[in-house]
């Protein structure tokens, strides 16, 4: 599990154990607390139908898909509760995607307001300007902050090895769990995230 911390918008990881949700640091001084909105319950929180993953179809094009379940599975949400979509830090899980949780969720001494599927801190996904917290949003979202980066995924095919590793280098400042290793902590190496990524993408 990773800890990502927030420098002028920026993630800042630091590796705390895995396998665990990613977490942001800089608690929001949020009032919510996860008793208040997490679920005691899997069962519960894997029936909210606003976070289903089929919401999420045809929100991004297909090699767009590809570079976001790479980031996933770095970042450890695929798969759990809704597909990472209801995942907060430390795998709690939240009933309803109509909103950002904003859960300060506290656990091996860091905090983090980290949710969703690509493990958006609140105030980030508050500047991303999208309406809901859905996953077809949660996919934009972590598109634009692909964007922002500078990086770019062809429309018609998959990224070449090239262009694959400049990828990489580019947004792995939003998400320090892809290489290179931004902040010298653990994170998968080039070869294994290429081969998750042609595992999507069909290389």
């Amino acid at each position: 599990m990773a800890i990502i911390m927030f420098t002028k918008n920026r993630f800042l990881t630091v590796i705390v154990c895995a396998p665990a949700a990613l977490a942001f640091l800089g608690c929001s001084g949020s009032d919510a607390s996860p008793s208040d909105e997490a679920t005691s319950s899997a069962d519960e929180s894997l029936s909210a139908p606003t976070c289903d993953p089929s919401l999420a179809k045809g929100a991004v094009a297909r090699f767009d898909r590809a570079l976001l379940d790479t980031i996933a599975t770095t970042e450890g949400t695929r798969g759990h509760g809704k597909d990472g979509y209801n995942v907060t830090y430390a795998y709690h899980y939240f009933t309803s995607c109509q909103h950002h949780p904003n859960l300060d969720i506290c656990a091996g001494g860091y905090c983090s307001t980290a949710a969703g599927r690509y493990q958006f801190l609140h105030s980030t996904w508050a500047g991303l300007g999208l309406p809901t917290f859905h996953p077809d949003n949660q996919d934009r979202g972590a598109m634009k902050l692909v964007a922002r980066r500078g990086a770019s995924v062809p429309a018609k095919r998959a990224l070449t090895a090239t262009e694959f590793v400049n990828t990489m280098d580019r947004i792995s400042y939003e998400w320090a769990s892809l290489p290179p290793g931004r902040y010298g902590q653990p994170t998968y190496t080039m070869s294994r995230a290429r081969a998750t990524y042609c595992s999507f993408a069909g290389c």
